[in-house]
C-alpha cells in the first residue's frame, strides 16, 4: 500500500483495527509455548479470529505474528522457523481478507524482542538485523502496512522503525505502551516520545496494551494536536491471575464504544483493541464511530457509491446487450485490448471485490476483468457466478471455467445459465488444477472431458445444440478463449493440443505469463511463424527477488529468465520498482507485437491488490 493512499484514507475516515488475538486463541486452542506457532500447527483457530473480527466491523486486521522475531523464537530453539511463521501469519490473514464483505488491511503485527534489559545488552546492530528480518518476510508476503506495537523503549521502536525504513515503503503505525501514570516503564512521557518520533517516516503515533480505556485518555490528551493521526488500542482493563490464567476485566461494549467517541474526538483515526478485549469491543467501536465518518468521494471529489441493480433493472440491462461481447468486437478491430485477473472470494460477499473491480475499470485503459476458477483447487465463489454478477454493474468479464468440478450435463447447464441470465459473452476454457493441490485432496476430480472438449462444448452451445446434438431452442455466441503456455516443458505436445483447441473453435488464446518477448517469438516460430487466433500475452509485475525466484522454480509452467532473476537480485530494495519497469517493458513491446499476433494483454496483480496494476499504466 502507498503512504499516500494510507494517508487518504484516515483523512477520509477512522479506521476500525481488530482486537485480542492471544486471548482469544488460549480460549480456542489451550496453552501454546508459543501463539506464533499456531500459524503453522493451528492455522484454522487463527483464521476463525481474524474472520470473526472482520465480521464484527474489523477494516484492519493484524498478522498473529507479534512475538515471530529471531530473538524470541530462538528461546524456543525456533530461531529457524523466523520467515516460515511470518509467511504463514500474513497467509492467513489474507485468507480471511478473501472472504471479507468490505475491504480490510493487512498490518504486519511486530513487537520487542523481549524483556527491555536483556535486549539494551544487545548490539544495536543485531537488533536492527532481528527487526529487519522479520519486517522483510511479512512484506515479501504482502501485507498492507507495519504496526510496531506494545513498546515501552523508545530507543528499541526507533530501531525497529528505522529497519524497516531501511528496506520498505509500507505506512509505519508506531504504538508505545504506557503505565496508569502515563509514562513508559522508562519514565518516557508521550509528548516525549513523539519529540524524537516525529523525525521518523511514520504515518500513524499512539498507543496500546497495559492500560485500559480510561487510563489510556489522558495519553492521548497529551498527544493531541501534534501533527499526524492517532491510534490507540486499549486493552479491556488491569488483568489478574486466576490460577494459572490470566483473566481480563469484563469491559463492556457500551463502555468501549463511549471511549471509542471520545478518542476520535482526540484526533484517533486508527481504533482497535488489545488484551482482553473481544470481537464484540470491536463491533461497538465500529458502530459508534459510522456517524463519524465523511461519505467516500469519487473521482470528482462528491460523494459517491457502487451501483448495485436490482433484478428488474438487470433484466433490462441484459435486453440491451449486443449479441458478441466487446472484446470480440475489439480483437476484430484490432485495437489492443487489456484484462485484469482477480481471485473470486473465499466467503459469500462480494461487495469489497465490485468495490475493488469498479476502481480498475475505471481506468481507460482496461476493457475487462477475467475470473480464475478454483486455482489450486481451492475453493472459492464459482467464477461464472461472480462473472454474472459483475456484468450486471457493467463490467466485461472473462470467466475461466474449469472442466475439474461438473460433468458434461454441468458444464452446460453452467454455461446457458451464465448466459441467458449473467450476461456472460466470454469464457476461458482450462482444465483446472488436480484437488490433490488444493484444500480437498480427498476428493477426486471429474475430467469427462478436458479443455480441447470443453471449446467442443461451447462450440456446439454457440450451434444451438447441446452435446448430444439436440437443439436448444436457441444459440447461445460465447467468445471462446483458450490457454497456452509458450515455455510449456513439452513444446510439441503445447503446440499439438493449441491446434487442437484452434480447430475445436477457439476464437482467441491467453498465454502463462512469460517475462521476455523470445519466449514468445520461439514459440511462434515452431507454430509456424503466425498465431491463428488473437492472442493476449500474461504480464505479472514481479515485487521481490525471492518472489521472482518461487515462482520460477515452485511454479509449473512459469519461467523467468535468468537476466531478470539478477535485475530483481541486484535491484535490491528497489525491486519492487524494478519488477514493474521490466513488466511495464513488456507491457510496451506487446502493444508493438501485432504482427506477432499479440492482440492485447491480461495483467496478473501482485498478492491480489488490484489497483496496484494500474500503475503499469503511469
Amino acid at each position: 500500500m502507498r503512504i499516500d493512499d494510507f494517508n487518504e484514507r484516515l483523512r477520509q475516515s477512522i479506521l476500525v483495527a481488530d482486537g485480542a488475538m492471544g486471548s482469544l486463541l488460549y480460549e480456542s486452542a489451550g496453552p501454546q509455548r508459543c501463539v506464533d506457532e499456531l500459524n503453522s500447527s493451528d492455522a484454522e483457530a487463527v483464521f476463525r479470529i481474524h474472520q470473526t473480527y472482520i465480521e464484527s466491523g474489523a477494516q484492519l486486521i493484524e498478522t498473529n505474528t507479534f512475538g515471530a522475531n529471531r530473538h524470541k523464537l530462538a528461546q524456543l530453539g525456533m530461531s529457524d522457523r523466523v520467515a516460515e511463521l511470518n509467511h504463514r501469519g500474513v497467509k492467513i490473514a489474507r485468507e480471511a481478507r478473501e472472504a471479507a464483505k468490505h475491504e480490510v488491511l493487512i498490518a504486519g503485527s511486530i513487537g520487542p524482542l523481549g524483556i527491555v534489559r536483556q535486549v539494551l545488552d544487545l548490539p544495536y546492530e543485531q537488533i536492527f538485523g532481528i527487526f529487519k528480518e522479520q519486517a522483510g518476510a511479512l512484506e515479501e508476503r504482502g501485507v498492507d502496512l507495519f504496526l510496531i506495537e506494545t513498546f515501552s523503549d523508545l530507543d528499541e521502536l526507533l530501531t525497529a522503525i528505522d529497519a524497516i525504513r531501511s528496506f520498505s515503503n509500507l505506512p509505519i503505525v508506531a504504538e508505545m505502551t504506557y503505565s496508569e501514570e502515563g509514562a513508559t516503564m522508562g519514565g518516557m512521557r508521550p509528548q516525549g516520545a513523539w519529540e524524537k518520533l516525529k523525525q521518523k517516516n511514520i504515518q500513524v503515533v499512539g498507543a496500546n496494551c497495559t492500560i485500559g480505556p480510561q487510563y489510556l485518555l489522558p495519553v492521548l490528551r497529551e498527544l493531541n494536536g501534534i501533527d499526524m493521526p492517532l491510534s490507540a488500542m486499549p486493552n479491556a482493563g488491569f488483568p489478574k491471575r486466576v490460577g494459572d490464567r490470566i483473566v481480563y476485566p469484563k469491559s463492556s461494549p457500551e463502555y468501549f464504544a463511549l471511549f471509542a467517541e471520545e478518542a476520535a474526538e482526540l484526533g484517533v483515526r486508527l481504533l482497535g483493541g488489545c488484551c482482553g478485549t473481544t470481537p464484540e469491543h470491536i463491533r461497538a467501536m465500529a458502530v459508534a464511530v459510522k456517524k463519524l465518518r465523511p461519505p467516500k468521494s469519487g473521482a470528482d471529489g462528491k460523494p459517491g457509491s457502487v451501483e448495485v441493480l436490482e433484478p428488474q433493472e438487470r433484466t433490462k440491462r441484459l435486453k440491451t446487450r449486443e449479441p458478441e461481447s466487446k472484446l470480440w468486437k475489439k480483437l476484430q478491430a484490432q485495437q489492443f485490448a487489456v484484462s485484469v485477473e482477480i481471485d473470486p472470494p473465499k466467503g459469500v460477499s462480494i461487495d469489497r471485490i465490485v468495490e475493488q473491480v469498479s476502481r480498475v475499470m475505471a481506468n481507460s485503459h482496461v476493457d475487462s476483468i477475467d475470473i480464475n476458477s478454483g486455482t489450486l483447487a481451492r475453493v472459492g465463489m464459482d467464477a461464472l457466478v461472480l462473472a454474472g454478477a459483475l456484468e450486471a454493474h457493467g463490467f466485461e468479464t472473462i470467466p475461466h471455467l474449469t472442466t475439474r468440478d461438473a460433468n458434461i450435463i454441468g458444464l452446460q447447464a453452467m454455461l446457458l445459465g451464465a448466459w441467458a441470465v449473467g450476461g456472460v459473452r466470454n469464457v476461458l476454457a482450462i482444465t483446472g488444477d488436480p484437488p490433490s493441490l488444493g484444500d480437498h485432496p480427498e476428493t477426486s476430480g471429474v475430467y469427462e472431458v478436458d479443455s480441447i472438449g470443453l471449446v467442443k462444448v461451447l462450440a456446439r452451445l454457440n450451434q444451438g445444440t447441446d452435446w448430444a446434438g439436440k437443439a436448444l431452442g436457441g444459440a447461445t455466441n460465447f467468445t471462446i478463449g483458450v490457454a497456452v503456455n509458450p515455455v510449456a516443458e513439452d513444446i510439441d505436445e503445447e503446440l499439438r493440443r493449441f491446434e487442437a483447441k484452434i480447430q475445436a473453435g477457439a476464437h482467441f488464446a491467453m498465454t502463462q505469463p512469460i517475462f521476455d518477448p523470445a519466449h514468445w517469438q520461439r514459440f511462434l516460430k515452431r507454430l509456424g511463424g503466425k498465431s491463428p487466433v488473437p492472442v493476449l500475452v500474461g504480464l505479472w509485475p514481479l515485487t521481490s527477488y525471492k518472489q521472482a525466484l518461487r515462482l520460477n522454480n515452485e511454479v509449473p509452467g512459469i519461467v523467468i529468465p535468468d537476466v531478470t532473476l539478477k535485475e530483481m537480485e541486484k535491484a535490491g530494495e528497489s525491486a519492487r520498482a524494478r519488477g514493474f519497469l521490466l513488466a511495464r517493458k513488456m507491457l510496451d513491446w506487446a502493444r508493438t507485437a501485432r504482427s506477432e499476433g499479440i492482440a492485447g494483454a491480461y495483467l496478473i496483480p501482485p498478492f491480489k491488490r488490484y489497483e496496484e496494476v494500474l500503475e503499469l499504466f503511469t
